[in-house]
């Protein structure tokens, strides 16, 4: 009974130890996100979800980004969503016919 007490003592006092360290560390994250703000200040197609494909070939083509957004769509981005997506996919579609459809590989959000 006693060695049960003090291995109970022992287990729950390392709930008390800190998870993380409070130091500064060196380490460096490298950022392998597509989206930049570059993108978000030209024009772009905004889809929601996990990015599927690589989408530099269509941006080097056609001058415009595929910018992902998160999988949770509120109602104010889907409507974001929607306008800005019919607006580049007209004048998209007035530019270059309807091949750009082909190329992008999917159908934007809101089309």
């Amino acid at each position: 009974m006693k060695n049960l007490m003090i291995i109970t003592l022992l287990l729950s006092g390392f709930s008390l130890l800190p998870a993380q360290k409070n130091e500064t560390s060196d380490i460096k994250v490298k950022r392998t996100a597509t989206r930049t703000l570059d993108d978000e200040n030209s024009p772009h197609f905004m889809q929601f979800g996990i990015m599927s494909r690589n989408h530099d070939e269509f941006k080097k083509k056609y001058g415009i980004a595929v910018i992902y957004q998160n999988c949770v769509i509120s109602q104010f981005l889907s409507k974001k969503a929607k306008e800005n997506n019919l607006l580049i996919a007209k004048q998209l579609t007035e530019k270059h016919g309807e091949g750009w459809k082909k190329d992008l590989g999917f159908i934007p959000y809101g089309l």
